[in-house]
């Protein structure tokens, strides 16, 4: 048994059953889309999706989530210089400078920083980089 199809009266379109869920569902997802890619969220999608979820909670449908946004982590910066890194690695700068980057580093304020969890697990011996011969 094919489910009812959505109905055209005139300009509008009337949505009932499984189109509701449906189109719901791929608004949420062309929203969540744009939002990732960096691009503006129209005003439009987010006023559908408002107007379907109170269709589908008109028709009985409490399952429907509320959209839950994406928990973010805290991030840290690297904090430790290239001289601290040397007397922890046992390197000179000059070698510890090349491995910077293998290493979680960045350049902050001109100068190089790195990742303690990124040294601690090179001195580990769980390297995050390969040796070339």
């Amino acid at each position: 048994m094919n489910p009812p199809r959505p109905l055209v009266a005139g300009a509008a379109v009337i949505l009932t059953g499984d189109w509701l869920k449906t189109t719901l569902q791929d608004v949420k997802i062309a929203t969540r889309t744009r939002r990732f890619n960096g691009l503006p969220v129209k005003a439009a999608n987010t006023a559908l999706i408002e107007a379907l979820t109170l269709a589908m909670a008109a028709r009985g449908q409490s399952d429907v989530p509320e959209p839950q946004g994406l928990q973010h982590y805290p991030q840290q910066a690297p904090t430790v210089t290239i001289d601290d890194a040397a007397r922890q690695l046992g390197l000179s700068p000059r070698q510890t400078r090349r491995l910077a980057p293998k290493l979680g580093g960045q350049i902050i304020g001109g100068q190089w920083r790195l990742d303690q969890d990124a040294i601690n697990e090179h001195i580990g011996g769980g390297h995050r980089w390969t040796e070339t011969a």
